[in-house]
């Protein structure tokens, strides 16, 4: 994963209006951004109305544990509900069972949707939470 590219992609799309983004963040000497979600329309086609999409969570290991991704993933859904989502649809990594037991444990549920990531041509398997 390239981090500039990264950057300027989600600078890009944010600009554009197509997603929007929240951050956790932790006070210390200085405030310290450790994760963030990033949520916005879905983009299949075939989705039904409605449907909204967590494009990315991400929180930083040294803050694995503490609350911080179940705060994205509050604000992620509430962002989704308030621009009348009625689910909302996601990619994980199929081998990523840490990530695929916190999104069933918050509700998500496997919709038999299968792809390959773009990072790495890797499974990865849709879940999605109704709203």
């Amino acid at each position: 994963m390239d981090p500039d590219a990264i950057a300027s992609s989600w600078s890009e799309s944010l600009a554009a209006g197509r997603s929007r983004l929240h951050v956790a963040s932790v006070e210390g000497d200085h405030e310290q951004i450790v994760g963030y979600a990033g949520v916005g329309p879905e983009r299949d086609p075939a989705a039904p109305a409605g449907t909204g999409e967590l494009y990315a969570l991400y929180v930083h290991p040294d803050h694995w544990g503490v609350g911080a991704g179940r705060a994205l993933t509050d604000a992620a859904v509430a962002d989704l509900r308030s621009a009348r989502c009625t689910a909302v649809w996601l990619w994980v990594l199929e081998a990523n069972t840490r990530a695929r037991r916190f999104y069933t444990r918050y509700g998500f549920t496997e919709t038999g949707g299968r792809t390959t990531s773009s990072l790495g041509n890797l499974p990865e398997i849709r879940l999605g939470l109704s709203l």
